[in-house]
């Protein structure tokens, strides 16, 4: 079985754990476009989601008559890249699951705690020698603070954990019934605007889809308690920045600091740089853990091994 491999993301743990499974042809690629000229020969493609070109001619050599290609494994916990070209239906795609998650979602953490506590506006003071007290924003502790997680997955999930290490109320939105002891009460997302009335802090944690897409706006903004804080670690697509620049300048969200943004890399002339109390990080909330790599590595390679003895696979995406 051909397996053709290309990321950047924990490329030494997966080439490592891909090597000790047995029966595979592993071929291994230093960048994505190489990818395209041997997908045709492949019954299996290992990625790193391709945003992009990539993706739309990743997309269309699965598309060609006489692909083998039967799944493909990305090793990100995103996947749109692909999906957003519409790959054939036969083909199973999964993703990483939560090897990423616990990491992504201590970002989230920080993040609420960064806010809360003004670190940028003292990181900022402290840069140019200046001792003050009296901030924009006052400092907040979150101890009994609502959080609200938009999003009770993988990433989610381990949020609500850490949030409730901190004393906060967790409130959860999802997609699918909740059983999480850290959650004290759980939203469908018809109910969203409902979990929001009683949000001190906001986490945007949901996965990119056609139905999540732009789903924060000015409407939810506003169902937000005043000066409430807002992180997003999902995808930028799903927050509609505009309405979060206005939400920022009106005061009706007291500080975001949010990791993604639309397009990436967000262009220096962007109108949200310039909105009042905004933190934009460059996409690093799933870096920087020594673990993450290995869990990444043995998920795909314990799919692989699946795949070889023909049974179901872990992590499979709904399109």
């Amino acid at each position: 079985m051909r397996v053709v491999f290309a990321s950047k993301i924990a490329r030494k743990p997966l080439i490592d754990h891909l090597k000790k499974v047995e029966g595979i042809d592993l071929v291994i690629l230093d960048e994505l476009s190489e990818m395209p000229p041997l997908v045709k020969d492949a019954d299996v493609l290992v990625i790193q989601d391709p945003r992009g070109p990539d993706g739309r001619n990743i997309a269309a050599e699965l598309k060609q008559p006489g692909c083998k290609v039967r799944w493909v494994q990305i090793v990100s916990a995103g996947f749109e890249g692909l999906t957003a070209h519409n790959p054939p239906a036969h083909i199973q795609i999964t993703n990483q699951g939560g090897a990423v998650a616990p990491v992504v979602a201590e970002h989230a953490m920080a993040s609420i705690l960064a806010m809360a506590r003004q670190i940028p506006a003292i990181v900022m003071n402290s840069s140019r020698h200046a001792w003050e007290k009296d901030f924009k924003v006052p400092v907040m502790s979150v101890e009994r603070k609502t959080l609200v997680i938009v999003g009770h997955g993988n990433i989610g999930g381990h949020l609500a954990k850490r949030a409730k290490a901190f004393d906060m109320r967790v409130l959860a939105v999802s997609r699918s019934p909740i059983d999480d002891p850290n959650v004290d009460e759980a939203f469908s997302l018809a109910d969203m605007h409902k979990a929001l009335a009683h949000a001190d802090a906001v986490a945007v944690c949901i996965a990119l889809s056609a139905s999540t897409r732009s789903m924060f706006g000015a409407k939810e903004f506003a169902a937000c308690r005043k000066g409430a804080l807002f992180t997003n670690v999902s995808r930028g697509e799903t927050v509609d920045q505009v309405a979060l620049k206005a939400a920022l300048e009106s005061g009706q969200i007291g500080f975001a600091f949010i990791d993604v943004t639309t397009p990436e890399p967000l262009p220096s002339d962007d109108p949200l740089w310039s909105a009042p109390n905004i933190v934009i990080g460059p996409h690093t909330a799933g870096g920087g853990s020594l673990h993450t790599g290995d869990r990444v590595g043995a998920t795909v390679a314990d799919n692989v091994r699946r795949f070889l003895a023909g049974q179901p696979l872990q992590h499979l995406i709904k399109i």
